[in-house]
């Protein structure tokens, strides 16, 4: 039967890389394409094959038997040049899209499907993102300090509900019937304009070495959800309405992330150089600074201060009855951090730590 899961075996992912120095060798162009391939490794997929087991009950997952193994095309080119001894200069160009992501519809008995018939979710690859990009490096090497600054300018957008990613999970779609409807495009999660980091491995006098590392990014997209089925479709996974305008997928922001680490160490060597003890302090956040990503609260009912209307916010109650109100002037009234500093964990570009140092000593012989 053609709805009986299969392999997909025309995973054919051509590659191709090419690089030119023109006469004198101080400038490099640098172009590649590739296809890559990834697997379908999400939760609800495991629901779909548990159906295929036998039962009493009709199944209610299913994989559509369209469904294709997810692709990116990738494509990328960079000039790179040396100025002066020690000094390089990157400028690169990248685009990326993301084909055939998996995306989960839920079809409800009695309203997307005939009143007879069972509820059931299908599992498609139907899902597509972008990701274009331009950035900028700057290198020095040399004999006293090794420096690098590196600054991105890029854009990520995908289709999804309330969660949206870029070549990876996606929770589902808004609407089943109509599952690229008005505001289910949007900024995927890692959707950062602008990124910035330098890190550098300074020598000082008397064998002391100063190393850093140092990272700030735009704020990052969340989306915010209301337990309240607007579309009447039957599922409780529609994004927020405010002041009668529904908002899109992520189209909150976070917080920008800032974060200076430093190590300083020393060498101390025995034996004729053949042995080096090398203490070492490392200290993180250097400046404590609170960084919560866009670890916000997404959900409407969730906020500290509730909203008078699930369905349609247009202010937020200051007393039990809500017969006292402060009108929501713009989506920005309802951004709270959804925890305190360290009280998540986190990729260090996504959610912070408070201010830790450490030390160590390190031995080579």
């Amino acid at each position: 039967a053609q709805g009986i899961p299969h392999d997909y075996r025309r995973a054919f992912s051509p590659r191709l890389g090419i690089a030119y120095a023109p006469k004198g060798g101080n400038t490099v162009l640098r172009a590649g394409v590739g296809m890559y391939y990834n697997d379908l490794a999400q939760n609800g997929w495991a629901q779909a094959f548990q159906a295929v087991n036998g039962g009493q009950n009709l199944p209610t997952a299913i994989i559509d038997p369209h469904y294709h193994s997810p692709y990116a095309l990738q494509a990328s080119a960079a000039l790179e040049h040396t100025f002066v001894d020690h000094w390089t200069g990157t400028i690169e160009f990248s685009h990326q899209e993301g084909n055939h992501q998996y995306r989960r519809y839920e079809y409800v008995s009695g309203i997307s499907l005939p009143a007879d018939a069972p509820s059931a979710s299908v599992f498609r690859t139907d899902n597509r993102s972008s990701y274009n990009g331009a950035s900028v490096v700057v290198r020095h090497r040399g004999s006293r300090y090794d420096l690098t600054a590196h600054y991105t300018f890029a854009r990520a957008t995908t289709w999804g509900a309330t969660v949206g990613e870029l070549f990876d999970y996606v929770n589902g779609v808004t609407n089943a019937l109509h599952p690229f409807g008005p505001g289910d495009h949007g900024s995927s999660g890692e959707d950062i304009r602008h990124r910035f980091v330098v890190n550098g491995i300074f020598e000082l006098p008397w064998r002391f070495q100063l190393s850093t590392l140092m990272q700030f990014e735009s704020a990052r997209p969340y989306t915010m959800f209301t337990p309240v089925d607007i579309n009447g479709d039957g599922n409780v996974n529609d994004r927020a309405v405010i002041n009668g305008v529904q908002t899109s997928l992520d189209q909150f922001r976070g917080t920008p992330f800032a974060q200076v680490d430093l190590r300083v160490s020393r060498d101390f060597r025995f034996a004729e150089e053949r042995v080096c003890v090398r203490p070492f302090a490392e200290f993180f956040n250097l400046f404590n600074r609170t960084n919560p990503g866009n670890n916000y609260v997404p959900d409407l009912s969730a906020l500290p201060t509730p909203v008078n209307n699930l369905a349609n916010a247009t202010a937020f109650c200051l007393n039990t009855d809500c017969s006292v109100t402060r009108p929501i002037r713009s989506i920005n009234d309802l951004r709270v951090p959804a925890g305190a500093l360290g009280d998540f964990f986190g990729p260090g570009t996504t959610v912070g730590i408070p201010f830790a140092a450490q030390l160590g000593v390190k031995l080579t012989w």
